[in-house]
C-alpha cells in the first residue's frame, strides 16, 4: 500500500520505518525539507536494529500523490498549527481512512476531515529520536490501539511481527482521555531531565505524580469524559500502585533507562514542546467543569524555567519550587 506519514517524529518515522520493511511505499511529510532525502533510517528494537530503505521524504509543498492511507503523528502542537486547508489538499476527495494519534479528538472536526475517514489512534511506546536518520524504541511491549479499519487493521497486523500489540476498537475517545491523563506527567519528569522510572524512584517524584494524576482524575469525572483501561501506562493502574506499594518504585542501584518521553526530547533538541497543549488542556478541562487543579496549573506556569535557567536537579528540588 502507500501510506503517507504527516510529522515523521519518533513514532511517525518508527513505524513508517516498520512499514517500509514491511513492503509498504511510505512518504515521510515533514515540516521542513529533509536533510539527507532517501538515507536509510536505523530502527533500533529492544531485541535488533533493522535498516528501512527506500523511504520517501518530502518537505512541505512538494507533491505527495494519492495514498491508501494517511497517518497524522505530530505532537499537540504541531497538530494545533496546521491549517484546514494545507489537510484538504494532502488527503483530498478519496476515501482513504486519516489515522490521527494521540491527537486531541477535536482537531479532525476543525481540520475538516470528512467523519467517515477519521480514524483516532493510540500509539503506546515510548520511541527516542535524536537523530534524523536514527530511531530508538524503548519499549518491550508497545501497543497501537486504533478505531476500527479493514486499512488499518491490514497494515496493523504486519507489526504484530515486530513485538507490537494491535488492539482494534470500537471508540478510541476513553482511551484518549486516559491516555492525557497519563502524559500530564510528561512535564515534571522532563524538567528534571529524567524518565518516569527515575522520577518516580524518589518520594517527591511519587507524591508528584500522586497529586498530579489525582487532579487529572478528578478533571475528566467532573467534566463526563469516561476513562477506559490501557494496556500500557494506564494512569489508574499507577495510581492504585504509587498507594499500594510505594516503594516498589525504588531501584538500588538506579537502573540505566533511555525512556526519554517526548516533551524531554524536545527539551533536549532545543525544540518547542507539546507540554502546554497536555497541561494547559486538563486545566482548561476543569476549569469549563468548575474544578481548580493547583498542581496542574503551578507546574505549567513552571514550564518555561527550564529553557531559561536549566534542568531541575531532581524532584525534590521541583517539588520545593511548587510548594
Amino acid at each position: 500500500m502507500e501510506i503517507t506519514i504527516v510529522g515523521p517524529g519518533a513514532v511517525g518515522t518508527l513505524i513508517g520505518g516498520l512499514l517500509g520493511i514491511s513492503g509498504h511505499q511510505v512518504t515521510l511529510l515533514g515540516r521542513k525539507p529533509p536533510e539527507n532525502p532517501g538515507a536509510p533510517v536505523r530502527l533500533v528494537l529492544p531485541r535488533q536494529w533493522l535498516l528501512a530503505e527506500g523511504l520517501r521524504c518530502a518537505g512541505p509543498g512538494e507533491p505527495g500523490g494519492a495514498s491508501d492511507a494517511y497517518f497524522m503523528t505530530m505532537g499537540r502542537h504541531h497538530l494545533h498549527a496546521v491549517r484546514r486547508p494545507d489537510i484538504v489538499r494532502l488527503i483530498g476527495a478519496g476515501e482513504a481512512p486519516v489515522a490521527f494519534f494521540n491527537c486531541d479528538p477535536s482537531e479532525p472536526i476543525r481540520l475538516a476531515v470528512p467523519g467517515d475517514r477519521v480514524r483516532l489512534c493510540l500509539t503506546l511506546m515510548n520511541a527516542v529520536k535524536l537523530q534524523a536518520a536514527d530511531v530508538e524504541l524503548t519499549t518491550e511491549k508497545p501497543a497501537i490501539l486504533f478505531e476500527r479499519s479493514p486499512v488499518l487493521a491490514q497494515l496493523f497486523r504486519g507489526l504484530a511481527g515486530f513485538g507490537f500489540q494491535i488492539l482494534p476498537v470500537d471508540d478510541a475517545r476513553p482511551f484518549l482521555n486516559s491516555l492525557l491523563v497519563a502524559q500530564l506527567l510528561f512535564l515534571p519528569v522532563a524538567m528534571c531531565n529524567t524518565t518516569l522510572n527515575g522520577f518516580l524512584a524518589s518520594p517527591q517524584g511519587r507524591e508528584l505524580a500522586s497529586s498530579i494524576l489525582s487532579e487529572g482524575f478528578a478533571a475528566m469525572e467532573r467534566a463526563g469524559m469516561p476513562l477506559a483501561p490501557l494496556p500500557l501506562l494506564d494512569p489508574r493502574d499507577l495510581a492504585a500502585r504509587l498507594e499500594r506499594k510505594p516503594g516498589s518504585f525504588e531501584t538500588v542501584p538506579p537502573l540505566p533507562d533511555r525512556e526519554y518521553n517526548s516533551v524531554l526530547q524536545s527539551l533536549l533538541r532545543g525544540r518547542p514542546t507539546e507540554a502546554a497543549h497536555l497541561n494547559k488542556r486538563i486545566v482548561e478541562i476543569a476549569s469549563s467543569a468548575g474544578l481548580h487543579l493547583a498542581w496542574n496549573w503551578r507546574i505549567l506556569q513552571k514550564a518555561s524555567r527550564v529553557a531559561s535557567i536549566g534542568f531541575y536537579r531532581d524532584p525534590s528540588e521541583l517539588l520545593r519550587s511548587l510548594a
